[in-house]
């Protein structure tokens, strides 16, 4: 008979690269160095020993509630009928369960939809819930919803760094994939790309979209057309955020909503300043401009530009997140090892 895991996890996978497959894959080595076995479902098509490649298929959905048992199940959502699912799972499975909501997603719900989730929230059994944000933490408490501040960010190792001709006035904007709707009502790419025009004899852009399958790269064509920016971007498809931070003078990430900004700690701890909107609470050290704000925009710019980066890099700090998360799984497991499932 197999013997039972330690962890399993349902979440994304790279490839393609994304903010939540990026935490799944980076935790890998952490959890072999503590000796922890593991399984992953990937929601996804990558596989090998550990990754079970689920294809995306909706009926993975019904046989992850057949799968081998494990000491807990961490779960990452990204899709609003995780909330029921999670429910009925817990029920059906009786495992300690680990679910991480990896944005403020849910705070701009309207208010029966929020109240459903709340709901299937308050009730999943044997639940350690996980926020990536502060102003979700905030709010589940004030419903009496216990849970985790924990960002989904393990430290980035990148020994492929590549060293791209593309002279010294780029900065980098990056996004998963690339719809009309995210552009929109996410990443705020119209932003991006009024300021790259406002400032096109003095800067160009790096974007990198993690996704091209999934992406509408017809309207992203429309769209730099319309901001008349085609000769100032230099489009990157399907690589690794960090392996390019060393040739840009800074991040930038507009979004009007986030949960945290993982690639914001990336960009400080690869040496490039990092400016974001004010939407949410940020890694320390990140210079802020209020959110869809040109004007403001272009202030924080021209202080990073202006300012030495060793002054600005000096407020960045240490995170270790990815070392509570560990603790958290020990000491779960530890309290089950006892105990049949």
């Amino acid at each position: 008979m197999m013997s039972r895991k330690d962890i399993a996890i349902f979440g994304p996978y790279p490839p393609p690269l994304g903010g939540i497959s990026v935490h799944v894959k980076r935790m890998e080595p952490f959890l072999k160095k503590k000796g922890l076995s593991y399984v992953i479902y990937n929601h996804g098509s990558a596989s090998n020993t550990n990754v079970v490649a689920t294809h995306k298929r909706p009926l993975w959905y019904v046989k992850l509630f057949f799968t081998p048992r494990a000491r807990l199940f961490h779960f990452h959502q990204f899709f609003y009928f995780h909330f029921p699912f999670y429910f009925l799972f817990s029920l059906f499975r009786k495992e300690r369960i680990f679910v991480t909501i990896h944005s403020e997603r849910l705070l701009s719900y309207g208010h029966t939809k929020k109240k459903v989730a709340l709901f299937f929230l308050s009730k999943i059994k044997n639940l350690t819930l996980i926020s990536v944000s502060k102003n979700l933490k905030t709010y589940l408490d004030s419903k009496n919803i216990k849970s985790l501040f924990l960002p989904a960010y393990v430290p980035p190792i990148s020994d492929k760094v590549k060293n791209l001709d593309i002279g010294e006035n780029y900065f980098l904007f990056s996004v998963w994939k690339f719809t009309r709707t995210l552009a929109h009502e996410i990443y705020n790419v119209p932003l991006a790309f009024e300021f790259l025009r406002d400032n096109r004899h003095d800067l160009k852009m790096l974007f990198m979209i993690g996704n091209k399958k999934d992406s509408d790269t017809k309207y992203l064509e429309t769209l730099i057309d319309q901001f008349d920016v085609r000769d100032k971007i230099e489009l990157c498809f399907n690589e690794n955020l960090v392996d390019y931070l060393t040739n840009c003078r800074f991040l930038l990430r507009p979004n009007l909503s986030d949960g945290y900004g993982v690639s914001v700690q990336e960009a400080m701890d690869m040496g490039a300043p990092a400016i974001a909107s004010d939407v949410c609470a940020r890694p320390q050290g990140s210079v802020l401009f209020k959110s869809d704000n040109i004007n403001s925009l272009n202030e924080q710019v021209a202080f990073v530009l202006n300012t030495p980066i060793s002054d600005i890099l000096d407020k960045r700090e240490e995170l270790g997140f990815h070392l509570d998360l560990l603790d958290a799984y020990i000491h779960t497991i530890n309290e089950t090892s006892n105990t049949k499932l």
